[in-house]
């Protein structure tokens, strides 16, 4: 016969392994200490998002004073550049029509028609940039151009700037307000903006729309100047 268990022992086979367990001390049953790290982490992350949001507010603002500025100051100097351009775009009209028919025109009508050859380029009128106005040009007489005081209008032959200038070389134009109406119509040796007030850039040493003047001498003593510059060794 099979022992059997007595009355002091296992009932049974599981009862004897549970009572071979060790005893669960009070130490561990106890459920360790929780920290909110979640409510930790949502803290730091409002913080940074505020601290975002005050740095876009403030660059923000910085922009709203600083581009819109700067902005307007880049398209007003383009605007100068493109009227300097045609400023010299009218002379070398002059220059052509003066080779042609061996005298000025005395209207804008005159080389923006002309065709055969063609004095000016393009067709229809060419508005002032500064103003967007067809009609926003002043033609300038001989007459109103001033000489330089002391030199009488003209550089001596010399060296200037190490480059060799030829006699009769004229200093940049300088305008007399006073002779170039704006009404005024007949012979013309330059187109003027029918602006005033002070410029970005500089024109023949004139800071004032109304100052500035690109005549046609100012082209041929620029022409003459390239060659005599290409004419040194290099």
């Amino acid at each position: 016969m099979f022992p059997t268990a007595s009355s002091s022992g296992c009932q049974s086979v599981v009862g004897c392994r549970e009572s071979l367990r060790p005893p669960v001390r009070a130490q561990e049953c106890a459920s360790p200490p929780t920290t909110d790290k979640r409510q930790t982490t949502n803290g730091e992350e409002g913080f940074t998002l505020a601290a975002l949001l005050v740095l876009l507010t403030i660059l923000s603002i910085i922009i709203a004073y600083t581009v819109p500025t700067q902005w307007s100051l880049i398209l007003r100097r383009e605007r100068e550049r493109q009227t300097i351009f045609l400023m010299k775009q009218y002379a070398l009209g002059i220059a052509n029509w003066e080779r042609k028919h061996q005298g000025l025109p005395v209207s804008l009508e005159q080389l923006q028609e002309a065709r055969q050859p063609r004095m000016l380029r393009g067709t229809g009128k060419w508005p002032n940039p500064l103003t967007g106005r067809e009609d926003g040009w002043i033609m300038v007489p001989p007459n109103a151009i001033e000489t330089v005081a002391g030199g009488g209008g003209t550089q001596p032959p010399g060296n200037i700037g190490g480059i060799p200038q030829q006699g009769g070389a004229t200093a940049p134009s300088k305008l007399n307000k006073t002779a170039s109406p704006k009404d005024y119509v007949g012979p013309f040796v330059a187109v003027r903006p029918d602006n005033s007030g002070p410029s970005l850039l500089e024109l023949n040493g004139a800071t004032d729309y109304s100052q500035w003047i690109y005549t046609l001498q100012d082209l041929k003593n620029e022409r003459q100047m390239r060659q005599t510059m290409m004419s040194l060794p290099r």
